[in-house]
């Protein structure tokens, strides 16, 4: 019987719990802990282990039945192995015999291939010996061959000299040395591949003595054909150069013979002009290095374009860098030393404007990408841009810039610009501070000062210039507001004690010249001023320039948001202003005490004078230089500040009413009827006198408001003052709409 089928047999049995199914014993995945960790969720460890004791005996049992049953087999199966030992000995003999032939055949085999890795390693050896032999065979041939054509040209040079030849002659003695040139270079490759060699290390002294004899004489031919103007010979001599591999020798001749000659006769000329006066006295870039770029291309140009030729195969000269640049660079720094100082900035940026355009005009010369790199990674490029100090020229601009504007706000007292000044004020801003903020802010993106390699600090410049202007104002305001308390002068101007600020002395008309200034700059910076910097910072990453215009932005909303304080110091002194006319209130209870005045019919005379000051201010130039806006700011402001004062003193005079009519009506009752009543009808009849004067002054009071474009009704202060004085019967929309 199968285990499958004694599985099934015992899965089957009835007496199993339904839990219990031996068949997941036979899965080839089983795993003991994953199965009791399944079922001790549903029967105790206890009655689990008792059963899997009672299946144990069952298989047990189970395996004793099928042993029983093939027991007559198991016992016939050794009585059935007959002669086990003679056939495994006839089956053994022929496999030796077989093992013996193949060890014998792998001894052989690995004899012969010992026997051809030795002969392989031997002509390998033999190979590399005999390289080494033609390798030293052709050195010494090549070394003989190169000082035989010295020896020729040594020959040559002594029977025709090295001077007055014929062009015939140059290009003939160019190309012997072209032909020696790549011999050398051969040369040169040998004794590198054998450099370990001893026999070529003896030869490498007639090498260099080679080498350094043929360069020489390159030199002096490359010389006579760049001054006889003979292309083919100079062409052979840079073909030769670039064999060698000494293209710094060529580049040296070139700027030697061609170019320094050059270069000092256009300076020894501009010296010369200048002398006899045709010329400014000063170190001026900008003609010498266009005079210096129109000659280069004259007498480069062919040069420079054959060199640049990608089949020519001289594209390793880098002629533009290390001749022409290199020789500008030193003449001129020698010869004009003035023109790269920052001393005077006028000039520092026209010569330097003037260099970058050479730059730029050479750089344009360049054939190739190749050709172009090579300029600005010469030595020669990195000099002459290290020649012009950007930083001091800043130092020296930050100072004419910035410094007008911190002297005009360290000074004490507010100054208007003069008449004269007023053609150069575009914005017509009517104080020095504001006038300098502005003439600060144009020169930081003039022509004549703006450099492109600057921008981050120019932009730097322009916010710390908006930074600066608008701490000045908060600063000044601040210390008038935490001065104290401020008293009117007899000349009407308010004076905070102690102040000793710019507004503590500032006027409201010289305040309202502040923030006619503030709008001016503000709209101006916004309009006009940010469109500049952005078009002189296109050249800059979007991500940079979107940084620069938020803090611009920021430090613009800085401006503007001194608009505020400065308005309210106005309407601070206005106010003070205004209360000194209404101050006359007190005087109303005199009035109709002192007098038998009948019930009052009209405002009282002060009240048309109480926003006098307010409708004076509006009226000089300063307040007409307010836009409309901030001159709606200004009333409202000054007509709610003194609505509510007007209210206070308001309230307090009808409470000293009430408490004195208190004090009268206890001594009434202790006085006869007759003259207790008498006086009581003429005490009541005061008190409604008086309510109803300050009833007509606060009506009057609201139509003063409305000729300043205020309407009452829109100011919470006004309404508490109506509610004062007011009867219940008489709202305030319906009042002011009844006498419209």
């Amino acid at each position: 019987m199968s285990s499958s089928a004694t599985a099934v047999s015992l899965d089957g049995d009835r007496s199993l719990p339904s839990w219990f199914k031996p068949t997941r014993f036979l899965d080839v995945e089983f795993d003991a802990d994953t199965y009791v960790s399944d079922l001790r969720r549903f029967v105790p460890l206890e009655t689990l282990s008792s059963q899997l004791q009672k299946y144990l005996t069952v298989l047990k049992g189970k395996l004793v039945e099928v042993i029983n049953e093939d027991y007559n087999d198991f016992v016939s199966l050794s009585t059935k192995l007959v002669n086990v030992d003679g056939a495994v000995t006839q089956m053994q003999k022929p496999l030796l015999t077989l093992k013996d032939k193949l060890i014998s055949a792998q001894a052989a085999v690995q004899s012969e291939l010992n026997a051809l890795n030795q002969g392989l390693q031997r002509r390998q050896q033999a190979a590399k010996v005999k390289a080494l032999l033609e390798l030293m065979q052709d050195t010494a041939h090549v070394m003989s061959k190169v000082e035989k054509l010295l020896a020729e040209v040594d020959a040559l040079i002594a029977q025709q000299g090295h001077n007055n030849l014929t062009r015939d002659a140059l290009d003939s003695r160019t190309r012997l040395y072209e032909r020696v040139a790549s011999e050398v270079s051969r040369l040169k490759y040998f004794l590198a591949k054998g450099d370990q060699l001893p026999i070529l290390q003896q030869l490498q002294p007639r090498a260099d003595s080679a080498v350094e004899r043929l360069s020489s004489l390159l030199s002096q031919a490359l010389d006579a054909a760049l001054r006889e103007g003979h292309q083919s010979a100079v062409l052979h001599c840079l073909q030769a150069y670039t064999a060698v591999g000494d293209t710094h020798s060529a580049e040296q001749v070139v700027q030697q013979a061609l170019v320094v000659p050059l270069v000092e006769s256009v300076i020894a000329e501009e010296q010369e002009g200048r002398a006899l006066g045709a010329a400014p006295a000063s170190d001026q870039l900008a003609p010498v290095l266009a005079t210096m770029l129109t000659r280069v291309q004259e007498e480069c140009g062919q040069l420079l374009q054959t060199t640049m030729t990608p089949q020519s195969g001289l594209q390793t000269f880098d002629f533009l860098g290390n001749s022409i640049l290199a020789a500008v660079d030193h003449q001129v720094a020698s010869s004009l030393p003035g023109a790269f100082s920052p001393g005077v900035p006028t000039s520092f940026i026209s010569n330097y404007r003037a260099g970058m355009h050479f730059l730029d005009q050479l750089e344009s010369m360049c054939t190739t990408k190749i050709a172009s790199q090579a300029l600005r990674d010469s030595p020669a490029y990195d000099s002459f841009l290290r020649r012009w100090k950007l930083s001091v020229y800043f130092s020296l601009r930050f100072q004419e810039i910035a410094g007008p504007v911190e002297a005009s706000v360290a000074l004490p007292s507010l100054t208007t610009v003069a008449q004269e000044q007023q053609s150069s004020n575009g914005l017509q801003l009517q104080l020095h501070p504001s006038l300098s903020l502005w003439h600060a802010l144009q020169r930081c993106t003039a022509d004549g000062v703006y450099l492109q390699p600057l921008a981050d600090k120019f932009a730097r410049l322009v916010l710390q210039l908006l930074a600066r202007y608008a701490f000045w104002v908060a600063e000044g305001i601040a210390s008038r507001s935490s001065s104290g308390a401020v008293t009117p002068s007899q000349d009407g101007l308010v004076n905070p004690q102690g102040d000793r600020s710019w507004a503590g002395r500032a006027s409201p008309e010289q305040l309202a010249l502040v923030r006619a200034d503030l709008d001016s700059l503000a709209v101006w910076t916004e309009d006009q001023y940010w469109p500049e910097m952005q078009q002189r910072l296109s050249f800059l990453p979007t991500q940079v320039l979107q940084s620069i215009g938020s803090s611009f932005q920021e430090a613009r909303k800085s401006l503007t948001a001194q608009a505020g304080p400065v308005k309210d110091a106005i309407v601070s002194i206005l106010r003070d202003r205004c209360l000194t006319v209404l101050r006359q209130l007190r005087g109303i209870t005199a009035t109709y005490r002192m007098t038998a005045r009948p019930l009052p019919t009209r405002p009282s005379h002060y009240v048309g004078g109480v926003l006098q000051p307010l409708r004076a201010f509006l009226a000089t130039d300063a307040g007409k230089r307010l836009q409309p806006s901030a001159q709606q700011e200004v009333a409202e402001g000054v007509a709610a500040t003194v609505s509510q004062q007007y209210a206070s003193m308001v309230s307090e005079l009808l409470d000293m009413l009430q408490k004195t009519e208190q004090s009268l009506a206890r001594v009434r009752r202790n006085k006869p009827a007759d003259s207790a009543a008498a006086g009581d009808g003429s005490e009541l009849s005061n008190i409604q006198k008086i309510s109803l004067q300050l009833f007509l002054d606060v009506t009057e009071f609201g139509f003063q408001m409305q000729k300043h474009n205020v309407q009452p009704s829109s100011l919470t202060e006004y309404q508490d003052l109506w509610c004062v004085v007011a009867p219940e019967d008489k709202p305030l929309g319906e009042a002011f709409h009844e006498n419209k």
